[in-house]
């Protein structure tokens, strides 16, 4: 059990600090502000992010779990000390604007009705994350992760044998499907901090992947309603929303938003619920370079052809349209 607290720590720690790193430096050049949410939020593709570079670099290498073990560490290491440093910089930089920001900004108090939706948000979403660390709604008909896991742990290889049968593979695996890095990020975790396989797989990983796309979809909502009349009541009901379409979804087995409640460890549940709220919260604040984190995440979690997913066909949409609206204005005020 302690062992298992130290992981969500230690997994809160890296994803605030790289996170908040990265908003800081982004900051420098935007001249915006930013906050736990944004922060915390892109810290969780960070953690993405190291997870697959050691895995790909021992697939190429060794493709034994001790060593991506060993290179996630180094790297996270080095990442920490890096992202500390520049963080005690970054934020003597940034924070007397950030301070003057806050001075010359009005906040008001929210009106009673968005009191009343912001606790019901709070509610909805401390029933749903509840629902999801439980496991009492887990439903792996078709997924191999758990079983994957154990087998990168009983052989300590990676895709040495098939997690069913035990037998070793006959023809390998696709290369599109073994630089899926979650099942040997679970891996690591699972040995590093001596969890079981099965709790960190089916209640601590779900737990910290729901965690981190509510805390997307409040960045979101500060992003969309931040200026506004009444922004208390209208960011309560964007959350709201979003935590009932979590429960609509969970109601058919073929709508998108299925996974969450009951398969929030796949890479398909981490796609909808954190890297799509974390895409759309860049683009809205026309930060183009870093919103194409969430696209390269979503090809290392996800099987995508040749790379391109989801998030990438946004992504380039949401270009091209802002090409064109551009251009427009251009062709209007000459």
């Amino acid at each position: 059990m302690a062992k298992t607290v130290l992981l969500i720590l230690f997994l809160i720690l890296i994803a605030f600090f790289s996170g908040r790193t990265l908003m800081l430096a982004s900051n420098l050049f935007s001249g915006k502000r930013t906050d736990f949410f944004s922060s915390f939020s892109i810290g969780t593709l960070m953690v993405i992010l190291i997870s697959f570079v050691s895995h790909f670099i021992t697939l190429t290498r060794t493709s034994l779990l001790g060593d991506e073990k060993r290179l996630c560490g180094i790297i996270i290491v080095a990442l920490m000390t890096v992202s500390y440093f520049a963080f005690v910089v970054l934020t003597v930089v940034t924070g007397k604007r950030e301070k003057e920001d806050e001075n010359t900004g009005k906040k008001t108090a929210g009106s009673a009705r968005g009191w009343v939706f912001f606790c019901i948000a709070a509610v909805l979403s401390i029933l749903c994350f509840m629902t999801v660390v439980s496991g009492k709604r887990i439903n792996s008909l078709g997924d191999e992760t758990l079983e994957t896991v154990v087998s990168f742990l009983d052989r300590d290889a990676m895709y040495s044998a098939d997690p069913l049968t035990g037998m070793p593979y006959r023809e390998g695996l696709p290369g599109k499907q073994k630089i899926l890095c979650l099942p040997g990020m679970y891996a690591v975790m699972a040995s590093a901090f001596g969890t079981s396989p099965e709790v960190l797989v089916h209640k601590v990983m779900p737990g910290f992947w729901f965690a981190s796309g509510l805390v997307a979809m409040i960045a979101l909502s500060g992003t969309l309603y931040r200026g506004t009349g009444d922004e208390l009541f209208k960011r309560s009901v964007f959350v709201t929303a979003g935590i009932l379409f979590i429960y609509a979804s969970d109601m058919s087995l073929y709508a998108q938003g299925f996974s969450v409640l009951s398969s929030m460890w796949t890479g398909t549940a981490v796609r909808i619920w954190v890297l799509i709220p974390v895409l759309l919260f860049l683009l809205f604040e026309k930060r183009y370079v870093m919103a194409l984190l969430p696209v390269l995440c979503e090809a290392f979690i996800c099987r995508t052809a040749l790379g391109i997913g989801f998030l990438a066909c946004i992504y380039v949409c949401w270009i091209v349209i802002y090409l064109f609206m551009r251009r427009a204005k251009c062709s209007e005020t000459s």
